[in-house]
């Protein structure tokens, strides 16, 4: 017994002690909370292939509609125009701005543009608008309930954010691509 007291006052029996006690407290941490692992993959997650044979066409139609149903886009309000309608109605006031004061250019804006667009322009000179005129179709891109409408016009592209508020379109952003 005395040797055994003799070695645990060396470094190695302190070791020895802390090494139990830390044992200790990770076995009783683990009692409690249990093993809570988790399986983080690495790389890309690979969703399992589907192995079914293609339908038998000679028994015939089920009536069964197997093709997957298409997600819904956006909801807009009955009678409500449609993005691209609505980016053209704006492009038409936007470049409307020889001649008319701030405040009339902002009014002809208003119908097709938020709030927020309108008070960002607040401080707009019509003058500064870098172009006249549209120059080719409009592009529409829909991305959930934001849709980008690329407009060419002469001199560049017009890029309006339109985004849906209480079911109807509105441009909510501009962005000028010189060309």
């Amino acid at each position: 017994m005395r040797t055994v007291l003799r070695l645990l006052g060396t470094r190695y029996g302190i070791g020895l002690i802390l090494a139990i006690v830390i044992l200790g407290v990770v076995g009783i941490a683990k009692a409690f909370v249990g093993d809570r692992t988790t399986n983080i993959p690495i790389g890309p997650v690979v969703s399992p292939v589907s192995t079914a044979a293609a339908p038998d066409s000679s028994l015939g139609d089920d009536s069964v509609d197997d093709t997957a149903t298409a997600v819904p886009g956006p909801s807009l309000s009955v009678n409500a125009p449609t993005a691209d309608k609505v980016a053209a109605r704006f492009m038409a006031a936007w470049l409307k701005h020889s001649g008319v004061t701030g405040e009339q250019w902002r009014t002809a804006l208003k119908p097709n543009a938020t709030t927020e667009l309108l008070a960002k322009l607040k401080d707009t000179d019509p003058a500064s608008v870098p172009a006249d005129q549209v120059t080719g179709p409009i592009h529409l891109a829909l991305q959930g309930s934001i849709t980008q409408a690329d407009v060419p016009v002469n001199g560049g592209t017009v890029h309006l954010r339109l985004v849906l508020v209480k079911g109807r379109w509105q441009v909510d952003g501009i962005d000028w691509d010189p060309s």
